[in-house]
């Protein structure tokens, strides 16, 4: 290689790694399987429990990896609920919002824009993992300031406490 052409073609690696997990999407775990029953056990409170989803969706980001899981369990009513998992360790929820109760949509704002932020962490378009996020954020953002006491979003749990 001549000794401008191998800067060169560094550069252009450089510059295809980020772009190449902008365009990685993430993956349904299999039914059945190993990592899909670590995270059902994961949001299951009770063994009886059954789910329906929506979307199940896992992104795995070097030795750690999030999931975004939105569905029914017949018996609470719908979900939205963001797991992570470090290495070995078990999946654990982080953030979710739930059916019934509310909170106001400066609250939902919050709740929202800090899940973007965790989700980007993890090298991925937030809206890959969890479909319409950002858009759900800016909604809530311009309600907020519409009417900074109007209640707007489920149960919020985890996030930004």
């Amino acid at each position: 290689m001549r000794g401008w052409q191998a800067p060169l073609l560094a550069t252009a690696l450089l510059l295809a790694a980020p772009l190449a997990a902008s365009q990685a999407t993430p993956h349904t775990p299999a039914v059945g399987s190993a990592e899909r029953k670590a995270i059902l056990d994961a949001l299951r409170s009770h063994p009886d429990f059954r789910f329906t989803f929506r979307h199940l969706r896992v992104w795995q980001d070097g030795d750690r990896a999030i999931a975004y899981a939105e569905g029914d369990n017949g018996v609470i009513g719908g979900f939205k609920i963001i797991l992570s998992r470090d290495g070995d360790a078990g999946w654990r929820t982080v953030w979710g919002e739930g059916d019934g109760g509310s909170d106001s949509c400066a609250a939902g704002a919050r709740h929202y824009a800090w899940a973007v932020t965790l989700i980007a962490s993890y090298h991925i378009d937030a809206d890959k993992l969890f479909p319409g996020i950002t858009d759900q954020t800016r909604e809530f953002e311009r309600m907020a300031k519409e009417d900074p006491e109007l209640q707007c979003t489920g149960d919020l749990e985890g996030g930004p406490e």
